[in-house]
Order: C-alpha cells, then sequence, then structure tokens
C-alpha cells in the first residue's frame, strides 16, 4: 500500500502557555495497536498494520510541518503485546517535532492535559520520500523523555532520512508477510548515537488483523 495520496485523519489543538503557543495535531482516532515502551534495547513499538500505516502518515505529515507537535497518544492502548523487555514496563506516548521548534519537553504535560477536543482536519499525505544516506548523513535525530512521552526530533532532513524505514515497513513488509508466514519484519530508526534506537515491530500475533 502507497502512502503517497492517503488521506489522515487528525484533531488540531492550539494550545496557551503564557505568551507561548503551541499547535499540536494528533490522529482523530486513537491507535488501537500501537503499545510504546522503553527498555534497555531503546524503545519498543509494536504495531499492526492499521497502526504502521497510522505511525507512517504521523511520520510523513512531521516532516513537512516544522512548527508542529505531532502527538500520538499510545499510552492507553488496547493491546499489551511486548517484544524485548519483561512486559512490566510502562507504556509511553510519542511526540515527534523538528529541533526547529525548540519545545521545552518540561511544558508537555501541561500541554497535553489542554489539548481539549480539538478541531478535526484531514490531512493529505505525500509520501515518505526516499532519500540516500550519503546524501543526509550528517543528520542525526535525537531522543528524550518527559511526563510518560518519548520525543523524537531533528532535522527535515534526519526525519525524512529514517522514514525510509517506516516507508518500507507499511509499503512493502505485509505483502512480505503474507508470502513468508513467520517472518519477522520491522523498522529500525537511529537516534543519537543508536542505530536502531526506536525498533518498530509488526506484532507475530496481531499482524494484519485486530
Amino acid at each position: 500500500m502507497k502512502l503517497e495520496g492517503e488521506r489522515w485523519r487528525t484533531l488540531v489543538s492550539t494550545v496557551r502557555l503564557g505568551r507561548d503557543e503551541y499547535r499540536v495535531v494528533r490522529p482523530a482516532r486513537p491507535l488501537a495497536h500501537a503499545p510504546l515502551y522503553l527498555s534497555g534495547h531503546g524503545a519498543q513499538m509494536i504495531v499492526d498494520k492499521a497502526s504502521a500505516r497510522e505511525l507512517a502518515m504521523a511520520w510523513a505529515f512531521a516532516i513537512r510541518s516544522a512548527r508542529t507537535l505531532v502527538y500520538l497518544p499510545l499510552r492507553h492502548t488496547q493491546y499489551a503485546c511486548c517484544g524485548y523487555g519483561d512486559g512490566t514496563e510502562a507504556l509511553q506516548d510519542l511526540v515527534l517535532m523538528h529541533d526547529t521548534l525548540a519545545f521545552p519537553a518540561s511544558r508537555w504535560k501541561d500541554v497535553r492535559a489542554r489539548l481539549g477536543q480539538g478541531r478535526p482536519h484531514t490531512v493529505d499525505i505525500l509520501g515518505l520520500p526516499e532519500v540516500e544516506c550519503a546524501e543526509y548523513e550528517a543528520e542525526a535525530l535525537r531522543h528524550h523523555g518527559a511526563a510518560d512521552t518519548v520525543f523524537i526530533s531533528g532535522s527535515r532532513k534526519a526525519l525524512a532520512l529514517e522514514g525510509n524505514a517506516l516507508r518500507t515497513l507499511v509499503e512493502e513488509c505485509p505483502r512480505h508477510m503474507h508470502e513468508n508466514p513467520g517472518t519477522h519484519c520491522c523498522a529500525e530508526i537511529s537516534a543519537g548515537e543508536v542505530g536502531d534506537w526506536l525498533h518498530v515491530i509488526y506484532c507475530a500475533e496481531h499482524r494484519v488483523h485486530v
């Protein structure tokens, strides 16, 4: 399934804290199967086909949205499937953003509490661009955490480069899994100095249908 041309249904909120104003975009419906947690192997996210698609659309939108916090509320996902770890790790939300936004993570708890219902908005997805590693070799994403949330930030180039793995996950892996039952399919996203810090894994039990 190609992402380009897909339509992502979202909710848009504008939150003011003091003199600062923040625009937050999140999916119109919570992702049903996308538990995200931290382990000794970095961050692990276990997805089914629908949640992988939502994540990829959010990432594609984040690449082109330098002034927006892209928020995926994942702490209350319906499934607690686990990859690495012992299954007791606390679930996390996910925020994607450009580093130029310079958003202080310490403010996130207050921003999240003020989101309200949000305004419905449909985004036409342009897809995840294919880029060569050599072209953006100096670019790197960063990660940090606050208020039970994983923040991933970087330049447009860095987000585009790491989006390659998500494009493959969504556009190629479902067919590969259908033709090769039992195959491990994942996206490994680098952040900081860790080559596969965020590991997005298709759930072995709920890969396609939930």
